[in-house]
């Protein structure tokens, strides 16, 4: 099973297993709201007592998709290669995560709770300014990326348990210097391949599809020939301001606020300064006395200090940056007079004022509005959650939209068709975001005709929804899927003919016929690649395939799949490694092997631990099949 698995894609096993992705700590720090089990959804994955169930794999399906919009834009559509790629890909991770927690079990590996804490607490994500631990700012992290606090303890536990069974056994493996030889001539030989690409959607077909065959596509396929069940919601949207429009924080408040910002209404008085520093008083007093005589001051520090124009200038200094005998002579001065020589621990100062810029002062009166507002915006979500309280109070005791509505002097809207993968029929232009929110969406299919919702809490708003009407589900008729359906008959044909050419190419190549004598007998143009590593790569091949044409002789014909597209692929010539290869190329191969070595274990392991189990994947439920 695990084999099968990992032909399927790459291992979760990817340089370095402690990769801090979420967040939980709801056992470790008594914070509630734990996700709770699936119940009586079907169970996709089975390794003895330990069960997935398939809600599961659905919400990680969810996350992983809103978190690639969130990365690439609303907009993205995910087609069905993307799709069933997200969902293998999963259910892979939650298979080994089974197989490793049963493992974990029988072994009595348990992870404790103080070593969970020690790892969060030096994450350098989560630490203040200061480098202490934040809870709050962990929060935040884990709320912008659309993590629960519950999932993160338990993927860092997961991870750990990881590294205690899989990461620690496979880190000492070492490779012998006498495989250098051999590494040289794996990682450097070239190999020149001549490939072909056969792309079913250019072939023709070259009948229509008949009347019976579309009445039976219409019946084996009718179970996706369905209109889903949609819903027409009215909703609100009640902008944060609004919740907060008549809150106005009291004088004591507003006094508060502006002693704690003083000193952005009252900025002191600030000095541009000449000054020169000596280590003994004479030479002070006698710079002191040049001055004195009206020399320039600038030139006193340069004859007799040592000085240049920027270690003589200080700017914009004021009162508390001064050593304190300093900073009480100087401020005490006019414009163009001069103060010393002033004895510190730095030695002997005189300071000349060159410009005085005067305190300004902001009064309370003058920025009353402005702190206001600032304190409504720090207290707004405070004051619109006591909003949502009352207004949930009286969605209870009998209120309408209607009368929310009209209460917070907002309009109603209306989505039309509404169905569950956040597709409708009609939606105000600026409601589109809501398509986009799955609590939004989750919401509306959670009430009955009629019902109010509960607040619905969005970024700058909070939404209440009504569902005016639910349309049931219901067959397509077959003029509706005629054109669908057509599509789908000539996909299958044209992938049976793209399927049957290439037998046809694959069994002449086998035969020993020449690439040219193939591509003009069946009209395929074969391209001819560079030279090429097998870490290199062409025609798009992931490093996978790569490994396995390299692994054909020459002349042996492989057919390799790149989406829709499949590849014929034939290794026609190889160039032998340049053996002299320097030490620093040398440790880059080496510490390569070492990595494949160590993934190689590492899935061996988990095969054997594996294999202690029942081991049972229902891909089905998930619309896969065992080949995908």
């Amino acid at each position: 099973m695990i084999t099968k698995l990992r032909n399927i894609q790459n291992s979760w096993f990817i340089k370095g297993i402690l990769v801090l992705t979420a967040l939980s700590f709801m056992s470790l720090f008594g914070v509630s709201g734990y996700l709770g089990s699936a119940g009586k959804n079907q169970a996709i994955i089975k390794v003895d007592d330990v069960v997935i169930y398939q809600d599961d794999i659905n919400n990680q399906y969810n996350h992983e998709v809103q978190m690639a919009k969130n990365l690439f834009g609303g907009s993205l559509e995910i087609n069905d290669a993307m799709k069933v790629s997200l969902l293998q890909g999963i259910v892979q991770k939650n298979l080994v995560n089974a197989i490793i927690n049963k493992t974990a079990d029988d072994l009595g590996v348990h992870i404790s709770d103080e070593l969970v804490k020690k790892i969060i607490y030096s994450q350098n994500e989560f630490l203040d300014e200061n480098g202490n631990f934040s809870l709050e700012k962990l929060r935040r992290l884990l709320s912008a990326s659309g993590w629960t606090e519950q999932r993160y303890i338990e993927t860092l536990r997961q991870d750990i348990t990881k590294q205690h069974l899989v990461q620690n056994p496979v880190s000492n493996i070492n490779v012998p210097l006498f495989m250098n030889p051999y590494i040289i001539q794996l990682e450097n030989q070239k190999k020149v391949f001549k490939y072909a690409e056969i792309d079913p959607s250019k072939l023709k077909v070259d009948r229509s599809i008949s009347q019976e065959e579309l009445e039976q596509y219409y019946q084996d396929f009718s179970t996706s020939f369905v209109h889903p069940e949609s819903r027409d919601v009215s909703f609100i949207s009640l902008p944060l301001e609004k919740l907060v429009a008549d809150f106005t924080p009291s004088d004591e408040e507003i006094d508060e606020y502006y002693q704690q910002n003083i000193d952005q209404y009252v900025i002191p008085e600030k000095r541009d300064l000449l000054q020169m520093v000596f280590d003994n008083e004479n030479d002070a007093v006698n710079a002191m006395a040049e001055l004195n005589d009206g020399k320039d001051f600038y030139a006193v520090a340069k004859d007799l200090a040592n000085q240049n124009h920027n270690d003589t200038e200080l700017t914009g200094v004021t009162k508390d940056t001064l050593i304190e005998e300093i900073g009480d002579a100087v401020f005490s001065l006019k414009i163009g007079e001069v103060a010393g020589p002033i004895q510190t621990d730095m030695g002997w100062h005189i300071m000349k004022v060159a410009d005085i810029t005067p305190m300004k002062e902001t009064k309370i009166a003058t920025v009353k509005e402005q702190i206001i507002s600032a304190i409504r915006k720090e207290k707004a979500y405070d004051e619109a959650y006591k909003a949502v309280a009352e207004i949930e109070d009286s969605i209870g005791a009998g209120a309408t939209l209607e009368d929310i509505a009209n209460k917070y002097n907002v309009k109603i809207s209306q989505i039309k068709a509404l169905t569950d993968d956040g597709k409708a029929k009609t939606v105000p232009a600026s409601a589109r975001g809501l398509l986009e929110d799955s609590d939004f969406i989750e919401t509306a299919f959670s009430y009955n005709s009629g019902e109010i919702s509960q607040v619905i809490e969005g970024e700058n708003d909070f939404v209440i929804a009504r569902v005016d009407a639910i349309n049931d589900a219901h067959a397509k008729t077959l003029d509706e899927v005629k054109p669908e359906i057509i599509k789908m008959w000539e996909d299958n044909e044209k992938a049976a003919i793209a399927q049957e050419l290439i037998n046809d190419i694959s069994h002449d190549l086998e035969n020993g016929d020449s690439v040219q004598d193939v591509a003009s007998r069946f009209g395929i143009p074969f391209k001819t690649s560079k030279p090429v590593k097998h870490s290199e790569s062409f025609a798009g091949l992931t490093s996978l395939q790569m490994e396995e044409i390299f692994q054909e002789d020459i002349g042996t014909p492989k057919v390799i799949r790149r989406d829709d597209v499949q590849l014929i692929i034939v290794p026609s010539q190889l160039i032998k490694a340049n053996e002299n290869v320097g030490k620093e190329e040398m440790d880059v191969l080496r510490s390569k092997i070492k990595a494949d070595m160590s993934q190689n274990c590492a899935d061996t392991l988990i095969n054997a631990y594996g294999s202690n189990y029942d081991i049972r994947v229902k891909y089905k439920y998930l619309g896969l099949t065992d080949q995908q």
